[in-house]
């Protein structure tokens, strides 16, 4: 045989090893919950305070990276699917709150020149106004309210 030749059995059969591996991770994750967005959160909060603790050298953040990283995989591997569901619709709900929050700062501060956002007095909707100096009739398209608001600059 060439060289070449037990080169291609090699890979064949590296491949069926690969092949064989994957099937059997597949089965063992089988009716496990696997991975989701709370799961990526506490794998970055891990690799933040890794980071951090390259500086700062605290036994405390070890113990801490350690918890998360267990966490994660627990998670991960958890049978108990109803209660990881509603643990990640949780986080979502408030990782969405936190995500509009900055997302309006950016928009306030890019539209700074044009335009300025005030609140609704009423259902404390966000308001996008063109930017107007002085008194100003508001119809607020959510509750169908008026209200005059004074815009100073």
């Amino acid at each position: 045989m060439t060289y070449i030749n037990q080169y291609r059995i090699y890979l064949r059969r590296l491949g069926d090893n690969v092949r064989n591996f994957l099937k059997k991770a597949a089965e063992f994750m089988q009716g496990r919950y696997g991975h989701d967005k709370l799961n990526t959160f506490i794998w970055i909060v891990a690799a933040v305070l890794y980071v951090i603790n390259l500086f700062v050298r605290s036994p405390f953040i070890v113990i801490v990276i350690l918890l998360a990283g267990a966490l994660a995989v627990f998670r991960s591997l958890s049978t108990n699917i109803t209660k990881r569901l509603y643990e990640n619709n949780r986080f979502l709900g408030i990782y969405g709150a936190v995500a509009d929050f900055f997302k309006r700062q950016y928009l306030k501060l890019r539209d700074f020149k044009t335009h300025r956002y005030i609140r609704c007095p009423y259902c404390k909707a966000q308001l996008r106004l063109k930017k107007r100096t002085g008194i100003q009739r508001i119809h607020c398209p959510k509750c169908d309210s008026d209200f005059k608001k004074n815009i100073y600059f």
